[in-house]
């Protein structure tokens, strides 16, 4: 039963693509850090997706950006660190603390070299964050992380859709994201 309400509510979220197409930037999102600074699963995820693509030929630059949600590490020097790991120089945008934040500040550190971005995240936060990063300038899409740990334990998924909807709720309701 939860799996199927979970499908229900992560269809309409769900944008991105497994296409490989040339951009000129690869956005990580980040994700609050576990107990130590460490990376959680979902941030792990979207590390190990961004290197995927970039492997893939997706695009020449990874920005990582995330600011300090939990603990006192930004979350993209943890991912940025992680990146370095697999041969991945990234920019690091380390201010941000929400979607919204996070397009926003990217925008401003990359400047005019970056208009076609993949935006990397869970399905389920797909659609909202190429809304906020296309509102921040940028011709945005986003790769879809098909074998997600939201396909994966749908009882976390099911919490992590109803906060999801949250948050579209607050964009409709104040413009913020």
């Amino acid at each position: 039963m939860i799996g199927w309400i979970a499908s229900v509510l992560e269809r309409p979220l769900v944008v991105g693509t497994r296409e490989v197409e040339r951009r000129d930037a690869i956005v990580v999102l980040g994700a609050p850090l576990w107990p130590g600074d460490r990376l959680s699963p979902i941030v792990a995820e979207r590390v190990a997706a961004a290197v995927e693509l970039y492997r893939l030929g997706g695009a020449p630059l990874v920005i990582a950006t995330g600011g300090v949600t939990s603990g006192v590490r930004a979350e993209a020097d943890a991912m940025a660190e992680r990146l370095a790991e697999a041969g991945i120089a990234a920019l690091v945008e380390r201010a941000s603390r929400s979607t919204a934040e996070n397009a926003r500040r990217t925008a401003e550190l990359a400047g005019d070299r970056v208009r076609t971005v993949w935006v990397v995240t869970q399905p389920f936060h797909e659609r909202r964050a190429v809304r906020l990063f296309r509102g921040a300038g940028f011709d945005a899409r986003a790769w879809h992380i098909a074998n997600s740990l939201e396909y994966r334990d749908r009882v976390r998924a099911t919490r992590w859709l109803l906060r999801e909807y949250a948050a579209w709720g607050k964009l409709y309701f104040t413009g913020r994201g």
